[in-house]
């Protein structure tokens, strides 16, 4: 995957992005059994905000200093990092079947449906070539923020009052931005935020906790439920285990096994089921993401919150 995602990241690099149409779309939001529900809206702009929202989404592709990496769930930092995964993965192809409605969508006529926006997406457009740019939108467009602000323009050595203009504030530095099925990931925190991350991993530890039941790895998968609940550090956790499926290769089980007990972990584990505590649950989650590593230097021993395969 990460091969087929510096392809297109080398491709779109390349392209000559001055005559692509330039489109800006307001993303409302709500959310429907914790299930996001999007809608878009059109809003027309002139042709000196088109150069900057074409700059802003250029801006970030072209950012070379960057190294592509391939999207985790437990990667906190991003220096220097450009993350990446499949689309189709993440919320955004809800966000762009709204999009694709185009002329259906409503047009924005009045300020005040601009407010209360969710996020925006900046579409550059070109015969069947689409790439998309994507930001939540500030709290500063919200209705009653705007209701307590006041806006100044300094003009001609004066600072004049400009409250009774139609202020509308967006921050171009886009969170990702879309290209041939991928997503580029330049800010992960905003990213997972805009396209409700949170109910993703919420699905994933439902969908693992059953594969735990099915495949017998607990005597009781109850503790493990209740103890990742809804705890977004643990819902990562659960996340990455189920990406990357040590569970259910039965010579990583059976290799578990064998190790706690020279090892001395302390897992309780009869009949190669586990049983889990609130004391051990997070020791759990930890070997079942293969995540306790031995220095190969010292021999120390760590539990590793990120740890990249060397290739």
């Amino acid at each position: 995957m990460a091969t087929q995602a510096d392809t297109v990241l080398k491709k779109v690099r390349k392209m000559n992005l001055k005559d692509w149409d330039t489109n800006l779309w307001l993303i409302k939001r709500r959310l429907e059994d914790k299930e996001a529900v999007y809608k878009a809206l059109r809003v027309e702009t002139d042709a000196k905000l088109k150069q900057r929202l074409k700059g802003a989404v250029t801006r970030k592709i072209l950012a070379k200093d960057l190294v592509l990496e391939e999207y985790d769930f437990l990667t906190a930092d991003q220096d220097d990092r450009l993350f990446t995964l499949e689309s189709s993965e993440t919320d955004f192809v809800k966000v762009k079947a709204q999009i694709d409605r185009g002329l259906l969508n409503k047009k924005a006529t009045k300020y005040a449906e601009l407010l209360n926006s969710w996020a925006f997406v900046i579409e550059l457009k070109k015969a069947d070539q689409v790439i998309y740019g994507m930001r939540k939108v500030s709290a500063l467009t919200q209705a009653k923020k705007v209701a307590t602000l006041s806006s100044f323009l300094f003009q001609d050595h004066l600072l004049v009052d400009v409250s009774d203009k139609q202020v509308f504030t967006l921050d171009l530095n886009i969170d990702f931005f879309v290209f041939e099925g991928f997503a580029f990931i330049t800010q992960k925190r905003e990213f997972e935020s805009v396209l409700n991350f949170r109910k993703g991993m919420e699905d994933n530890r439902d969908a693992v906790l059953e594969e735990f039941t099915t495949l017998g790895v607990f005597s009781d998968i109850g503790p493990m439920r209740e103890y990742i609940g809804d705890n977004l550090p643990r819902l990562r956790k659960i996340s990455t285990i189920q990406k990357s499926g040590y569970y259910k290769d039965p010579t990583f089980m059976a290799s578990l096994v064998r190790v706690n007990q020279e090892e001395k972990w302390g897992l309780l584990i009869s009949d190669g089921k586990i049983t889990v505590s609130p004391e051990n649950a997070e020791t759990v989650l930890t070997v079942l993401s293969n995540s306790r590593l031995i220095s190969l230097i010292n021999r120390e021993v760590f539990d590793a919150i990120v740890k990249k395969k060397v290739p």
